[in-house]
């Protein structure tokens, strides 16, 4: 979530007990460039008045395609009767006034969260493995609520890797169905560079990985770690 301006207190103890990942932004020309490259899941922009650089921030917003699913709230001191029509004219998924308690705000910043995540699988296809979110039309995964980029080679393994999740693939198999023409590829180990790259976008501890796994002497394969059995295929495995 991130805000503009002055956090209020209430807005600072809502972030506290929600457990949010903030980040406070000054300026228009900063939020723009941080919603292109952070893609937030909500913009909160906590104001005295909504009008001026907001207004013109939401229009932006509102043209720019990869801010598409950024929810943006709107949490102002003054208003009149026609602010809030306006506000979501503009497009602002809601339009907050203050005083406000911490609890309302959680609730109204979850609400807005939730439609967020139905009109994201609504609108874009989306390949799930656990918390693992592969998003097709960007080439973009996410752990959490941050997407990272990935390269078109990046994209396609980590696809063929959740389609067949679970099973250990063999560098050969990987070279037949991502580097094809295999003939072309001339050092088999340009596998094992890709798989590195990949766990530097999906594991925690790329050195100690536990999705991405290595299977002694046989190859790769995509685990959910939270899923039934996983630990054992992760016992079974070869770190690194």
């Amino acid at each position: 979530m991130h805000g503009r301006g002055g956090p209020s207190i209430s807005v600072r103890e809502a972030c506290k007990t929600g457990a949010y990942d903030t980040t406070l932004i000054e300026g228009c020309l900063s939020l723009l460039q941080h919603a292109i490259d952070d893609k937030p899941s909500l913009i909160l922009f906590d104001v005295e008045v909504w009008k001026g650089p907001v207004e013109e921030a939401l229009c932006r917003l509102g043209e720019l395609r990869a801010a598409r699913f950024i929810r943006k709230v709107i949490l102002t001191s003054h208003s009149d009767l026609d602010d809030k029509v306006d506000a979501l004219e503009a497009g602002a998924d809601d339009f907050l006034e203050k005083p406000i308690s911490t609890r309302e705000l959680i609730a109204r910043i979850d609400a807005v969260l939730r439609s967020s995540v139905c009109m994201a699988a609504e609108e874009e296809e989306v390949h799930a493995l656990g918390d693992l979110l592969l998003y097709r039309e960007g080439m973009e995964v996410s752990l959490g609520e941050k997407r990272k980029r990935l390269s078109p080679t990046e994209f396609h393994l980590l696809a063929y890797l959740m389609d067949q999740a679970g099973h250990v693939l063999s560098r050969d198999e990987l070279l037949e169905n991502i580097w094809f023409p295999r003939a072309e590829i001339e050092e088999r180990r340009v596998v094992d560079v890709y798989i590195w790259r990949l766990r530097e976008k999906i594991e925690a501890d790329p050195s100690h990985p536990r999705r991405l796994l290595t299977k002694r002497g046989s190859g790769y394969l995509l685990v959910d770690p939270q899923a039934q059995g996983a630990a054992a295929e992760v016992s079974d495995a070869e770190l690194g």
